[in-house]
């Protein structure tokens, strides 16, 4: 027997069951069409963490009816992920939990309907572009590490990338919260949109964090004449745009080896362990 995980091979339902795989309870392709059409939910930051708990979290209220939509997965350091990872599986994805008490619990992760890199030189951004200007958006999470968030390096000194984002103005990004500015900026413009900015990692004032970083570029934007003042009024508005603190307190280690070995005997053999060029 094999396992192939992509939409086609879901297909197979009865095989996936009889190895013991929880699968979407939900009609996955019309919530895809749903969620494209009328997104309300984007992450920013693709990696393990996120397939764990906020994908799995959404596919849990997929399955029980309090969500008709899935989430939109963005990932802004590392766009291997998107084109190795994710899409020559559908977007979708394995949860294997180990139990205290011995059982595996394992899940078929189909909430995510969209994969896309944030790269200013994909055509994927201006995707996100749209994304941003839909009414029916209403936050924006983020597991990209506290590293993501900082416009500085050890000496206090702007990054580079930082540096030439705060010159040149929301039209021309490179840097990760530079990218996320300028997407809030397409929002402002297309009517001062309400949203909500949702950091979920793990470190302390983790909302004040992403605040200060993107009230930076729109200081810096603002006071140069590269973007209209009112996006600051806008950004400084908590009725406007929210930063809350919301943490999750865990990890998502890399499949151990005896994981990799248990899903081939399931029949899942397209499990290996890859490692990107940014060591992802």
């Amino acid at each position: 027997m094999s396992l192939n995980l992509t939409a086609a091979g879901l297909a197979d339902q009865k095989a996936w069951e009889a190895a013991g795989y929880a699968l979407p309870s939900y009609d996955r392709e019309a919530m895809i069409t749903r969620t494209k059409q009328n997104p309300f939910w984007i992450h920013f930051g693709a990696g393990n963490i996120f397939r764990a708990f906020q994908a799995n979290a959404a596919q849990e209220l997929l399955n029980n009816g309090t969500f008709d939509r899935g989430v939109i997965v963005a990932e802004g350091f590392d766009t291997e992920i998107i084109r190795d990872m994710y899409q020559p599986h559908d977007n979708l994805s394995i949860l294997v939990t180990l139990k205290a008490d011995g059982s595996v619990e394992k899940t078929v992760v189909g909430s995510i309907a969209e994969s896309l890199a944030a790269d200013t030189d994909s055509p994927d951004f201006a995707r996100l572009k749209e994304i941003f200007t839909k009414d029916s958006l209403q936050m924006a999470t983020f597991t990209i590490t506290e590293k993501g968030y900082s416009l500085k390096n050890g000496a206090s000194e702007l990054l580079p990338s930082v540096a030439a984002d705060f010159a040149a103005g929301p039209s021309s990004v490179t840097s990760y919260m530079g990218k996320v500015a300028s997407l809030l900026y397409e929002r402002f413009l297309a009517g001062e949109k309400p949203f909500a900015m949702v950091s979920t990692d793990n470190c302390s004032h983790n909302g004040s964090k992403l605040y200060e970083a993107v009230h930076s570029f729109a200081k810096r934007w603002c006071e140069n004449g590269l973007a209209d003042p009112a996006f600051l009024s806008y950004l400084e508005d908590p009725a406007s745009v929210s930063f809350p603190w919301s943490m999750i307190d865990k990890i998502t280690p890399r499949p151990d080896a005896k994981v990799q070995e248990m899903l081939a005997k399931d029949g899942f053999e397209d499990n290996y362990t890859i490692v990107t060029e940014k060591h992802t």
